[in-house]
């Protein structure tokens, strides 16, 4: 009996730690939401944490942007995919790899490109009670992966973490989305700093 009760623990193991994350980062303007996906509590087939479905709905303020034409709604979607590892030779460091679909709505068009891009999260080797977290991602589309009246599109962020509690964490940063049109080839849908909270479950 107790054969199997070990057996049983061992196999479910793998699907205890696989974590689906939101993420809700706000400041006085912008509103940002991200859902994370771990496809492997899904899917036998897959390792857990290493494949993660990705969605996003950015909802920022006119102020911290600058788009073609007056009253352009700053409403911004993404979905992805993002494959991920651990390092072996750096133990607490995650890397991962993804592309996605990002749509906004403009007055006169939209934006729309497919970047792909890089991510990263370390988890910081200090001998401290509450564990840190630094991380970031970076993500370009040229214009061959870029529609409508998009010309390129660039997304970057860095940010810092503070796991409070067990699956749970307080992030802050800040997020660039630079989303060059055929009207303005300066334009950017968001540059802010950001604080919120990252829930794992």
């Amino acid at each position: 009996m107790l054969k199997k009760l070990l057996l049983t623990v061992l196999l479910l193991a793998p699907g205890l730690y696989a974590m689906h994350e939101f993420e809700l980062n706000l400041n006085n303007k912008d509103l940002d939401l991200h859902l994370d996906l771990d496809m492997g509590q899904f899917n036998d087939n897959i390792e857990p944490e290493n494949l993660l479905i990705q969605t996003r709905l950015l909802i920022a303020d006119p102020e911290n942007a600058r788009l073609p034409y007056e009253k352009d709604e700053n409403l911004l979607g993404e979905l992805g995919f993002v494959a991920q590892s651990s390092s072996a030779m750096a133990p607490g460091l995650t890397m991962g790899m993804g592309v996605k679909l990002a749509y906004g709505y403009l007055k006169h068009g939209s934006i729309f490109a497919m970047p792909i891009g890089v991510t990263t999260d370390y988890l910081l080797p200090f001998d401290s009670f509450i564990p840190f977290h630094v991380g970031g991602q970076f993500y370009y589309a040229p214009e061959v992966l870029a529609f409508n009246d998009s010309t390129s599109y660039m997304e970057y962020q860095v940010n810092f973490d503070i796991e409070l509690m067990e699956r749970g964490l307080l992030t802050m940063g800040y997020r660039g989305i630079d989303t060059p049109t055929d009207a303005m080839s300066n334009a950017y849908y968001n540059r802010s700093y950001f604080f919120g909270f990252k829930f794992k479950f």
